[in-house]
């Protein structure tokens, strides 16, 4: 019988490490793996072997996160508390160990389950930022224009049916959950466009929670 295990870990990124693109965030991940010594199970197709990483959905350069996931196959079954010990002791500046959970080895990758976002916004919201919120969320449609291809083809999305909650928490802060799926992703600074006329300068984003949602409705972490 195959020793070998699955494990879900997630990560913050936060300062220094906010500023990687995605690509950049996953090689350091990797980096990590490869340096905690774990007996990760290696993808030998390549010329240059590497641990067998599956990562979440994609994160913009620049958004913070409390949310960033990663399933890793060992070759050895070991306590989740050893696994996050030695990733604890490798991970760059920035990043945060924020979990790590044995899974079973069927379970569906994280980037083909989660189809929710929760952010957190933070910037200086006028006074009427609530009066506004209210009237955009009582429109039927919220047409939000995308960009493709470096402005070579514009895609229309409606994000009304994506919009699950947009709460004003304070003056500095606002929580945005979306649905997200192919064909059918809106970016935050686009609601916050929509919202407000335009994105404060001060925008900051994080993704403070990543979800699956239930055909009932329910939101289940990864």
């Amino acid at each position: 019988m195959s020793a070998r295990t699955r494990y879900r870990v997630r990560v913050g990124r936060l300062g220094e490490a906010s500023r990687l693109t995605h690509l950049a965030q996953i090689e350091s991940l990797r980096r990590a793996v490869v340096e905690s010594g774990l007996p990760a199970v290696m993808d030998a197709k390549r010329k240059r072997p590497r641990p067998r990483l599956a990562f979440g959905p994609a994160i913009a350069m620049g958004y913070e996160s409390l949310a960033e996931y990663f399933d890793l196959e060992l070759e050895s079954k070991l306590d989740p508390e050893k696994v996050a010990a030695a990733l604890k002791e490798v991970l760059s500046s920035g990043f945060s160990l924020r979990g790590v959970r044995r899974i079973p080895r069927f379970f569906p990758s994280i980037d083909a389950s989660v189809n929710v976002v929760r952010y957190i916004l933070s910037a200086k919201f006028p006074p009427d930022a609530d009066e506004r919120r209210e009237r955009m969320l009582a429109r039927d449609e919220i047409v939000i224009e995308k960009i493709k291809e470096g402005g070579a083809r514009i895609e229309h999305v409606d994000a009304r049916p994506l919009i699950l909650k947009l709460d004003l928490l304070d003056s500095r802060k606002a929580e945005l959950t979306l649905r997200f799926g192919p064909k059918r992703t809106v970016k935050p600074e686009a609601v916050v466009k929509e919202w407000l006329g335009s994105v404060p300068e001060s925008l900051g984003v994080l993704r403070e929670d990543l979800f699956s949602e239930t055909v009932g409705g329910e939101l289940i972490l990864p």
